[in-house]
C-alpha cells in the first residue's frame, strides 16, 4: 500500500467515477483502475462496488475512506510545516548557553533574530558548562554557546572566539590609568568567585596554583551579577571572562586584563556529532556567532 494508490483511490471515492478520477488526476483511466485493484488485492477487501452507471463504496471502503482522509491530512500538515521551516517561517530552536554569554550578550542577538524570524519559537536553556554540554548530549538543545571543555568525544565543536579573562576591581582600586593587572598584584586581594566545579572557577584555580598563590575566595557566588554588585560595594575583586562585563560599565567597579599570565578561554559552537541543525537552528546559530565576535571587538576597544 503506498501514497499514489491510496491518493487515487480517495479520488474514485470522492469523483464516484474511475473516468472523472482519471481526468483529475491527470492519469490514464487504466492507471486509475489498476491502482485500485492493487490496493484491494494487497488489503485483501473490495472498496468499490462498480456498476456501468456509478462507482460506491463498499463497507470496507467507506472505513478506509475515513482513516486515509485523516492520515493524508496529517501527511500534507507535516509536508507544510518542513515547507514553513524551511523557509524559516515556523520552527523551534532550543540554545543552551552558559551564564557569562547569556547575561548580557544573548539578549539583544535574539532579539533580533525574533524581530526577523517570528514565526520560530526560541528557548534558552541556561546552565554552567558541563550541563549546556548535558543538555545537547540528551537533546534538550540543538546546539550550545560557551567555553570548550576537552576530553569530550560525542560533541563537534567549532571554535569561535577568544575571551580574554579580566579582573573586576572596585573603583578605589589604585589602577593610575593601567588597563592591565598581574595575578601577583591581585592574589593577596579578598577575592569573590563562582563555585567549584564551574569552567571558569577551574581556569582561576589552575592559573593560581601555577603561580603558586592560594585561592580561598571570600564569597562563592552563583550569579555573576551577584559579583559585580558585591565588587561595586567594596567587598574584593572578581575574576571573569570579558565576555561578562555589562557594555554600560558601572562607575563603582574598573575592569583590568590579566598579565603574568595572560589567560584566555575559547568560547565555541557545540553541536551533537552526526546531527544536522533545522534551518531555524542554523540561522539562529551564525547570528549568534557573528553577534558575538562584534560584541567582543566592541569590548576590547
Amino acid at each position: 500500500m503506498n501514497i499514489r494508490q491510496i491518493e487515487t483511490f480517495l479520488c474514485v471515492a470522492d469523483c464516484g467515477s474511475f473516468r472523472r478520477a482519471a481526468e483529475q488526476l491527470h492519469r490514464s483511466q487504466s492507471a486509475v483502475s489498476v491502482h485500485v485493484q492493487q490496493l484491494e488485492e494487497e488489503l485483501g477487501v473490495p472498496l468499490l462496488e462498480r456498476t456501468t452507471r456509478r462507482v460506491s463504496l463498499t463497507a470496507e471502503g467507506r472505513t478506509l475512506l475515513i482513516r486515509c482522509k485523516s492520515v493524508i491530512a496529517d501527511l500534507k500538515g507535516v509536508a507544510q510545516e518542513l515547507r514553513d521551516e524551511s523557509s524559516l517561517r515556523r520552527g523551534r530552536v532550543s540554545i543552551g548557553t552558559a551564564p557569562s554569554i547569556s547575561t548580557h550578550r544573548l539578549p539583544p542577538i535574539i532579539a533580533a533574530y525574533q524581530a526577523s524570524y517570528p514565526g520560530v519559537t526560541l528557548e534558552l536553556h541556561e546552565a554552567f558548562a558541563k550541563g549546556m554540554y548535558d543538555d545537547v548530549l540528551n537533546r534538550v538543545t540543538d546546539f550550545a554557546i560557551g567555553p570548550k571543555l576537552e576530553g569530550l568525544k560525542d560533541f563537534d565543536i567549532r571554535p569561535l572566539i577568544k575571551d580574554p579573562i579580566v579582573a573586576v576591581l572596585p573603583a578605589a582600586y589604585p589602577l593610575n590609568g593601567r588597563k592591565s593587572i598581574s595575578l601577583e598584584e591581585i592574589a593577596g586581594l579578598p577575592h569573590l568567585s563562582m563555585p567549584k566545579g564551574t569552567a571558569i572557577r577551574t581556569v582561576i584555580e589552575d592559573a593560581f596554583k601555577a603561580g603558586r598563590h592560594a585561592f580561598s575566595p571570600k564569597f562563592e557566588i552563583i550569579h555573576q551579577q551577584t559579583l559585580f554588585s558585591l565588587v561595586e560595594a567594596g567587598l574584593g575583586v572578581t575574576i571573569l571572562p570579558l565576555m561578562s562585563v555589562p557594555q554600560e560599565r558601572s562607575p563603582k567597579y574598573q575592569v583590568a586584563h590579566l598579565l603574568a599570565p595572560a589567560i584566555v578561554r575559547e568560547i565555541c559552537l557545540v553541536t551533537l556529532k552526526g546531527k544536522t541543525l533545522s534551518p531555524a537552528a542554523r540561522q539562529c546559530a551564525e547570528l549568534i556567532v557573528q553577534g558575538l565576535k562584534g560584541q567582543l571587538q566592541m569590548l576590547k576597544e
